[in-house]
């Protein structure tokens, strides 16, 4: 199956991360850092498939040597706080070739970055998808620094461009469709209908050796990274044992899981508001969605409400319109607002903060196939029993086919429907909605 996916990660002091300890990991390598006095072995993982660095020209040839290159980045920047990398992830179509798989790889990073003057240093690993699936990825690492004649010039001030992965995407998806054409592949590619997350989390090293605590750290990050794009990915972790876990057990694998209070915080509001998080009736355990149905628990004193599919994705919740905004904006969430008529949509922003629009536009644009639900999207539909059942369908709909989360308001009455995927069809809706 073609599927899509490319995503760029800063390397950042400020998040104790190391560009020699990123570039450790990425090629799968044994790599020592003189001015720590520290050393960063990835070698154990063994899933490298193809590696190399792409010089530019006018590029010092001893860069070829990996330590050599990522010690002089790391030398060139000063400051506590300084951005010494970026790093491209990319899934290579499965339908391709190990060797057409490297040389969409290599034709991808030498048009976009090393023929404008950037060292690449790209690697290909074989490792397991967000969804399960094994396929390869691409991991692009390169310098932020103009290449001089004395070595490393200034910051390049384009990577400030908020079209630029943007254009990556886009360029990515045409090369790869070039190469499954030319294999005889049917199902292309398309950036954004077709695409999926990232890689799935990573063990980590058992070993309590100093040397350890660098590559555990970055592992940390790294896996941090990895929930907030795809929150479900500590649900499946946390299930995997039992069907059911305590908030205890949810916070501190976010804690493992992640490097510094902020990635934290946005990764634990994230799986909070993950769409397949279930609180069961006795207000301490946890489940997801999937499972629900197999937990024996006793009849919901909470307000929760089961649907006709038998799980508990629709919660009437005691906490305030108020304290819901706050969890949903901690958790790096987009709240959208809709009203009855472009008045009351507009007193309703008024009153929540939440930009709103009345029903009938929004539907339009819709219908126009233009400003489109995401999942990370939290649609807030005030005096929800006044929609039409027509109106109901459309938003139930939209919310199943972006996984992104519907809530009802009716005045101090809070309705949560997680992801749209919840099987409620008009006649739930206007039951839970009344």
């Amino acid at each position: 199956m073609a599927i899509f996916y490319l995503n760029v990660i800063t390397v950042s002091r400020s998040v104790g991360r190391n560009a020699v300890v990123a570039a450790a990991y990425c090629s799968r390598s044994r790599l020592r850092d003189p001015r720590r006095e520290t050393v960063a072995d990835f070698s154990a993982l063994g899933d490298i498939e193809h590696s190399e660095i792409l010089l530019p020209i006018g590029a010092r040839a001893e860069w070829s040597d990996r330590a050599i290159l990522w010690n002089e980045v790391e030398a060139v920047e000063k400051r506590d706080d300084a951005q010494v990398a970026r790093e491209v992830e990319i899934a290579i179509p499965s339908d391709l070739s190990r060797a057409d798989g490297v040389a969409l790889a290599r034709e991808f990073f030498e048009e976009q970055f090393v023929e404008r003057g950037i060292i690449v240093d790209l690697n290909i690993h074989r490792a397991e998808g967000a969804d399960g699936v094994e396929r390869s990825y691409v991991q692009g690492l390169f310098s932020m620094r103009e290449i001089v004649e004395e070595g490393f010039g200034k910051k390049r001030t384009d990577w400030k461009d908020a079209k630029l992965l943007s254009k990556w995407r886009e360029r990515w998806t045409l090369l790869s469709n070039k190469y499954l054409l030319a294999a005889g592949c049917g199902q292309l590619i398309r950036a954004g209908a077709d695409a999926v997350r990232g890689r799935a989390l990573e063990p980590f090293f058992e070993d309590e050796q100093i040397e350890r605590r660098a590559e555990n750290m970055e592992i940390s990050w790294r896996n941090g990274e990895r929930l907030l794009g795809e929150p479900e990915l500590a649900l499946r972790a946390l299930t995997r044992a039992g069907a059911t876990f305590t908030y205890g057990e949810l916070i501190a694998f976010v804690s493992k899981n992640t490097a510094g209070k902020e990635q934290f915080e946005t990764a634990r509001a994230r799986v909070e508001c993950s769409v397949e998080l279930v609180r069961l009736a006795d207000g301490e355990s946890f489940s997801t969605r999937g499972l629900v149905a197999t937990v024996q628990c006793a009849p919901s004193q909470s307000g929760a409400i089961a649907v006709a599919s038998g799980g508990l994705d629709a919660a009437e919740t005691s906490r305030t319109l108020k304290e819901a905004i706050s969890q949903w904006e901690s958790a790096g969430l987009r709240l959208r607002g809709v009203g009855l008529t472009y008045e009351t949509a507009k007193a309703f922003e008024k009153k929540s903060g939440i930009k709103s629009v009345g029903v009938h536009g929004l539907l339009g644009r819709w219908q126009k196939k233009q400003d489109r639900l995401a999942s990370t999207d939290v649609l807030v539909v005030n005096d929800a029993k006044g929609l039409s059942a027509r109106q109901k369908e459309w938003m139930l709909r939209a919310t199943r086919a972006a996984r992104s989360k519907l809530v009802l308001v009716d005045g101090t009455r809070l309705v949560e429907i997680d992801g749209g995927a919840t099987g409620l069809s008009p006649e739930e809706m206007t039951a839970l909605s009344c």
